[in-house]
């Protein structure tokens, strides 16, 4: 049998690398708008990173304003240590980790519940009944769905249904602890249909002669699902928790924005939103910096150590 010569034999790096992209050029020309999107903004925007370690005056832009300084001694982490000195940080800090665990808590269960229920049903008609149903609210804005949110809340209707159930009027967006309550179960409502997606594209790789046997061996529903539905989720539950886990400092920007008022402020305001008015409101560039790199490095920091832990215990992490 003649065999192939390998063309990229014997040759140095430089060489290989060139005959590579003559070889598989189209791919490569494929390739070059991701790249060039990731490479201007994602990658640049980074660039700006160091407004959090100077003294930023719009006249000399960001690559001209002076490092941070206290007192002419130049001190590149004056911003964060204003930033950490203040009670607003904490408070703010304090309510994003509360929203964003109670969201954790509650909602990363939520699709891998409506999966396990989905898998039971014997009707394929009703199950993409409720599976269309449950996808709707992800394609409706933030804005849309505060809108409808804050018109049933002051709706009369709906309050008489409320003051028949619990004896008096229930407004969420004007107690702080209904309105946490209310981020957590909208965020719910309307991610839980989209979360089932990545389940059941998990569930499409499990044998089905595993339920056959199990059937075989008399397993019940509530068997089958403990000893192989959820050990087949198991994969994608792994990633999704380390995802879930780097957006910790992230409660929901625009669920937030679009619902928020100052009556909730105590445990409503997140540190998105203090980023917010300090940025775009205040002008406070540095600052609000230096609040983005500090969630971006809490982010990256638990993604690691999550990813490590899954490792460790058998699970799959995202590398």
């Amino acid at each position: 049998m003649k065999r192939v010569k390998n063309p990229f034999a014997k040759k140095t790096k430089a060489q290989k690398v060139f005959a590579y992209l003559r070889r598989f050029w189209p791919l490569y020309l494929m390739a070059l708008p991701l790249v060039v999107y990731f490479a201007v903004f994602n990658y640049y925007p980074i660039t700006g990173l160091q407004l959090a370690f100077k003294d930023y005056y719009v006249r000399l832009g960001i690559w001209g304003s002076p490092w941070a300084s206290v007192n002419g001694t130049v001190n590149i982490f004056k911003y964060f240590e204003s930033l950490f000195s203040t009670s607003l940080f904490t408070e703010k800090l304090v309510n994003t980790l509360r929203i964003s665990g109670l969201k954790l808590l509650f909602g990363f269960p939520a699709p891998i519940l409506l999966v396990l229920f989905l898998n039971e049903l014997s009707s394929a008609k009703f199950m993409k009944f409720v599976q269309s149903v449950s996808y709707i609210p992800y394609f409706i804005s933030w804005v849309v769905l505060g809108g409808i949110f804050l018109s049933i809340d002051a709706s009369d209707m709906f309050q008489s249904m409320m003051n028949a159930v619990f004896g008096k009027p229930v407004h969420f967006f004007s107690d702080s602890n209904l309105y946490v309550f209310f981020l957590v179960a909208s965020d719910i409502y309307k991610g839980v249909g989209w979360g089932t997606i990545i389940y059941l594209a998990a569930l499409m790789n499990v044998d089905p002669q595993l339920y056959e046997a199990a059937d075989l061996d008399g397993a019940g529903r509530f068997k089958k699902m403990w000893h192989i539905t959820l050990p087949g989720l198991i994969p994608a539950i792994s990633i999704n928790m380390i995802l879930s886990l780097s957006n910790i400092m992230y409660a929901g920007f625009d669920q937030i924005y679009n619902t928020y008022n100052d009556v909730v402020a105590d445990k409503g305001e997140t540190l998105e939103l203090y980023l917010y008015n300090l940025g775009v409101t205040g002008g406070n560039y540095p600052l609000s910096t230096a609040i983005g790199l500090f969630n971006s490095v809490i982010g990256c920091v638990l993604v690691l150590i999550a990813n490590k832990c899954t490792k460790l215990v058998g699970g799959e992490g995202i590398w």
